[in-house]
């Protein structure tokens, strides 16, 4: 299976002004912050260990929290991601990010999420062999989802009793 993860949403680009453009997002600044640690932790931690993402369990951890922008960095550090390489490349302001990395490495983010086919039409957008969920399918288990999708053989987690979630929500 081939994930791929877009952390832009409902932003838009413009510019460039100066060298740098600049990125607007639908909730704000903060949500513009999260977008940019999260896309220089994709970019720059792409390994994978047991066929899951090192990038993976700080996003997740971001997600989860009432703030994800300023959760970024303990996330990070809980995931065992050197902060520093997320922290230079998003710069003095993360909303914008370096001219050396950050900033076109999120133009290019924008640019992935504006040609993805079908069109994304909401946040998250996902699409499942090629198909976009619907909105009430957002409420269900993306393992459970991916399961009933897979037509090859079976794998293993989709054959547990009850398909165990790698994550915990905070239901504060």
């Amino acid at each position: 299976m081939n994930f791929q993860l877009f952390p832009y949403g409902n932003a838009r680009t413009s510019g460039p002004v100066g060298g740098l453009y600049q990125f607007s997002c639908q909730h704000g600044t903060n949500e513009c912050i999260a977008n940019m640690y999260q896309a220089c932790a994709i970019s720059h931690f792409n390994t994978t260990t047991d066929n899951v993402p090192a990038w993976w369990p700080m996003v997740q951890c971001m997600e989860s929290s009432r703030s994800p922008a300023t959760a970024a960095q303990s996330c990070a550090t809980n995931a065992g991601l050197d902060w520093s390489v997320i922290d230079t490349c998003a710069g003095s302001d993360p909303a914008v990010g370096t001219a050396a990395d950050g900033n076109p490495l999120m133009y290019s983010v924008g640019q992935a999420t504006n040609n993805l086919v079908p069109a994304h039409q909401w946040t998250p957008w996902v699409t499942l062999n090629g198909k976009p969920l619907s909105s009430s399918d957002l409420d269900k288990s993306l393992v459970s989802l991916v399961c009933a999708a897979y037509t090859g053989p079976s794998p293993p987690g989709c054959n547990a009793k009850k398909i165990q979630l790698d994550y915990l929500v905070d239901e504060q």
